[in-house]
């Protein structure tokens, strides 16, 4: 009976933390178009990395207060340059766009907001290696210096054909720090 009750305590404190938290709304200042451009992106594997000598994307933010965090903001472009495996070069492919971008929570690093992108589908193609990759990363945006940290999430892995280095399944961690144009804030309500 104590455990019931503990239980049952638990989950109503889960379920009225999670509903407080869809409950935040979100301003966005200015809002608009936004352009972003990332040094050195990388996507790991468990057996290699795909390193890229740069990354561009654009898209837009809503603009204004009571924003909702989800679909705060969409990437319509994004594409890499220079990218290789081991020195071998690859080509990377971002589609089906537009993507999401989400506010998630106000973040640990001091002065950030928490969030994810959502919808992510690319394919990278090389000698002998052919794989897409699809799923949600997460990171934050850094208000003080305009900066979209990506560090996390999961993207998986499909249609694999890479010797082995790639399988159908396997996880891979995108990282990215992309310098974000257009000077804009997003903080909580």
């Amino acid at each position: 009976m104590i455990a019931t009750a503990a239980l049952t305590a638990a989950l109503g404190m889960t379920v009225t933390q999670a509903s407080a938290t869809s409950l935040v709304t979100w301003t966005v200042t200015p809002g608009g178009a936004f352009t972003a451009v990332a040094t050195n992106p990388t996507l790991t594997v468990p057996a290699a990395t795909l390193d890229c000598a740069s990354s561009n994307a654009s898209g837009s933010l809503v603009s204004g207060s009571g924003n909702a965090g989800e679909g705060i903001g969409t990437i319509a472009s994004l594409t890499f340059e220079d990218c290789s495996v081991i020195g071998i070069p690859f080509d990377v492919t971002s589609k089906n766009f537009p993507w999401s971008l989400n506010a998630t929570g106000v973040s640990a690093v001091p002065n950030a907001v928490d969030g994810s992108i959502t919808g992510v589908d690319a394919s990278i193609s090389g000698s002998g290696c052919t794989a897409d990759f699809a799923g949600t990363v997460t990171g934050h945006y850094k208000n003080d210096t305009k900066q979209l940290v990506i560090n996390g999430g999961s993207l998986v892995a499909s249609n694999a054909d890479c010797l082995g280095l790639i399988n159908d399944g396997d996880e891979a961690l995108y990282e990215a720090v992309y310098a974000v144009s257009g000077g804009h804030t997003i903080s909580p309500d």
